[in-house]
């Protein structure tokens, strides 16, 4: 039996990006059921929940925030190995997210595009603010890949 794997190999990691039809996280329900777990984790501080939502290796990007308190930019933004230690300091704030409305924006090149608003309230703000997004599920991963928001002006 000369049968060489290698050609199998090649050709699956060669194929094209999984789509929207891949699954559940890639669909629209599917990652509007994801960013409504990664809130309901971060409300309760889950951090292992939270951890689990979020993909690691290639599938990773970043999770940013444009505004204090909480700001995380730049370098910060795209260190996944800092991110649970993040949300631990935020619930420790007592920061509480609201998903307001979610647009499900389709796929492309393995992700799954979203933009969402949100209401965000935490110990060290005056009073709960209203926040714009964007995110980004990688269907490789099934996983969040994407978070980012900033104040809505």
């Amino acid at each position: 039996m000369g049968v060489s794997l290698l050609p199998l190999i090649a050709a699956a990691l060669l194929s094209s990006p999984p789509t929207a039809a891949s699954g559940a996280p890639c669909d629209e329900l599917g990652s509007r059921e994801l960013v409504t777990s990664f809130i309901s984790a971060f409300n309760r501080g889950d951090v292992r929940r939270l951890d689990a939502l979020f993909a690691r290796g290639t599938g990773w990007r970043w999770y940013s925030v444009s505004n204090a308190p909480g700001k995380r930019v730049q370098g910060a933004a795209y260190n996944r190995t800092t991110l649970m230690k993040y949300f631990r300091a935020r619930h420790k704030r007592h920061e509480r997210l609201q998903l307001r409305s979610f647009q499900f924006h389709g796929h492309s090149l393995g992700f799954v595009n979203f933009e969402y608003q949100l209401l965000r309230q935490a110990d060290d703000m005056k009073m709960a603010r209203v926040y714009d997004g964007k995110g980004a599920v990688s269907c490789w991963a099934g996983r969040l890949s994407v978070w980012s928001m900033g104040e809505a002006s």
